[in-house]
């Protein structure tokens, strides 16, 4: 029967063939400090920011700076009327120059009558009267001239300055309307003090010495480290955040209200990290590698489960599985079969 001597034949070719042989790209694992990074959200604030009012009620007569409007420190930002007590500084003025020329004559009338009493022509009463009108004539002029500074002081309180360089960005009044005091007319905000603020959670509080900071702002694909300047616990407990606020040396031009994003990188002890190319994941939720491990003279391909830790800049940390010197495949990995021969491009 010539069909029962083909069955070996027809059975040998159902049989499954060996693998060929892979050609894939490898790379040494290696042994680096584990980053984890914890991403944030924040934005950029303006912590010297002044809610202007006046010290005085009366009717707005300048306003010679607009809105958006860069200005110094010092510089006028709105004047009230003072015509009024403007007036009274100039009576007090005048007041203080005849007091000080009042003072004058008392002092010329003192210097004759200590020449007159060197020659006993004036009687020692007469130059005790004329000490005192001296005395009495400074304590005027001092009167009167403090009188005048406080009319002064009332009147520079009609005028409201800069307190700091900055942008005017909010106008809540118009010439001629009536200012209360205490009652907020205009915003400036110190655009060369800016911040970046993030709510970072309460457990990395301790953490920050050993953290570096990165962030990146809108419209740059670039990551710059920014320096911490300070820390502050919330009152909402509830929340389980503090404030993490941070400047950048070279800042790019920023707004206040402009989104960032940021990252802490928190560095642990070292460990095996590999290529997050080198990863495979399995539908049942484990994730593997695949190395290249030399066996009788040629590269054979071995699978290995592996616990993933913190990734950061395309490695990620291997907690177990693989250790520091192993070879992992990077690419060809995808149709790998255990103990499949492979050809190696590069190490």
């Amino acid at each position: 029967m010539r069909w029962m001597a083909s069955l070996p034949l027809l059975l040998g070719l159902a049989a499954p063939l060996p693998a060929q042989e892979a050609r894939v790209t490898t790379a040494r694992v290696e042994a680096r400090a584990i980053v984890e990074t914890i991403d944030l959200n924040g934005s950029v604030t303006a912590p010297r920011t002044a809610h202007l009012s006046s010290d005085v009620a009366g009717r707005i007569t300048e306003l010679p700076v607009a809105l958006g409007e860069r200005v110094q420190a010092s510089d006028l930002l709105l004047a009230i009327d003072a015509e009024e007590i403007a007036l009274q500084a100039r009576s007090a003025e005048a007041d203080v120059s005849e007091a000080q020329a009042a003072l004058n004559n008392a002092r010329r009338r003192l210097t004759e009558g200590r020449q007159l009493a060197e020659g006993r022509n004036l009687s020692r009463s007469e130059l005790s009267q004329r000490e005192t009108d001296v005395a009495m004539a400074e304590a005027v002029l001092e009167r009167r001239r403090a009188e005048k500074e406080r009319l002064e002081a009332r009147v520079a309180r009609h005028r409201l300055r800069a307190p700091f360089a900055g942008m005017l960005t909010q106008r809540d009044v118009a010439i001629g309307e009536w200012a209360s005091p205490g009652t907020p007319l205009l915003t400036l905000i110190d655009l060369d003090s800016l911040t970046l603020d993030f709510a970072a959670p309460l457990t990395l509080y301790h953490r920050l010495d050993e953290a570096e900071l990165e962030v990146r702002l809108p419209g740059h694909e670039a990551w710059q480290v920014a320096r911490p300047i300070a820390r502050v616990p919330l009152d909402d407990g509830a929340s389980r955040q503090f404030l993490l606020r941070a400047t950048l040396d070279e800042a790019p031009a920023m707004l206040p209200g402009m989104a960032v994003q940021g990252r802490l990188l928190l560095r642990d002890e070292r460990g095996p990290v590999v290529p997050r190319d080198a990863l495979i994941r399995r539908p049942d939720g484990s994730i593997s590698v695949w190395l290249a491990v030399e066996e009788n003279g040629e590269w054979q391909a071995r699978e290995r489960r592996v616990v993933t830790g913190h990734s950061h800049d395309g490695q990620v940390a291997i907690r177990q599985g693989v250790t520091a010197g192993a070879r992992v495949v990077l690419m060809g990995n995808e149709r790998l079969e255990e103990g499949q021969r492979l050809a190696l491009d590069t190490d």
